[in-house]
C-alpha cells in the first residue's frame, strides 16, 4: 500500500510520516522532493519553471521511484504536498495503473493553526514565508483534496494524535 499524505505545507505531513513510521512495523517513507529538488535546480532553470511539480519529468520520476520502493512491500508513506488537481490525477493514478493499492489522507489545519506550526517550525526556518506564501494556493483546492479520500484535521492534536487518527481511516 501506498499511503499519501496531502495537505498544505507546514501542516505536518513529514513529522506525521515519520510516526507513522514509527507506529507501524515494515513502513517506510520516500519523498519526491528530493527528485524534485534536483530537477528543479537542473531542467527547471532550462525550463524556466519555478514549480518543479509543473515538469513532467517529477511526476512520472515520482511514479517510478515510488512504484519501485511500494514493490519492496509494506506500507510506503508518502509525504507531499500535491495541489495542483492534474498533477495529482497523473501522480496517483500513475501509481494505481502500476497495480498499486494508492490510499490519499489530507491533513487540515485551520488557518491560525497552519500559521503557528509553520512559524514554530524549527527544522526549516529558510521556508517559513514562502510556507505562508503558499497557503492560500491550500484554501483553494482543500475542498477537492477532500474527494480524494479521508481528512484529519491536526489542531489540537499531537503528533501520535495525527498518526493514530491517519490509521484509523485506514482499517
Amino acid at each position: 500500500m501506498i499511503l499519501w499524505l496531502n495537505g498544505p505545507f507546514g501542516v505536518g505531513k513529514t513529522t506525521c510520516a515519520t510516526e507513522l513510521v514509527a507506529q507501524h512495523p515494515g513502513a517506510r517513507t520516500h519523498d519526491p522532493e528530493v527528485l524534485g529538488w534536483w530537477l528543479g535546480r537542473t531542467l527547471g532553470r532550462v525550463t524556466g519553471t519555478s514549480d518543479y511539480q509543473d515538469l513532467r519529468a517529477w511526476r512520472r520520476g515520482t511514479v517510478r521511484a515510488a512504484a519501485r520502493r511500494a514493490r519492496l512491500g509494506g506500507v510506503l508513506v508518502v509525504p507531499m504536498t500535491l495541489l495542483h488537481p492534474g498533477h495529482a490525477d497523473e501522480v496517483l493514478g500513475g501509481l494505481a495503473a502500476r497495480g498499486h493499492d494508492v490510499r490519499h489522507v489530507t491533513l487540515h489545519a485551520s488557518p491560525d493553526e497552519l500559521r503557528r506550526r509553520i512559524e514554530g517550525d524549527d527544522t526549516d526556518p529558510g521556508a517559513r514565508q514562502w510556507r505562508l506564501d503558499q497557503a492560500e494556493r491550500y484554501v483553494a483546492v482543500g475542498h477537492r483534496l477532500a474527494g480524494r479520500g479521508p481528512v484529519v484535521t491536526v489542531d489540537g492534536r499531537t503528533p501520535a494524535e495525527v498518526a493514530a487518527a491517519v490509521l484509523a481511516h485506514l482499517g
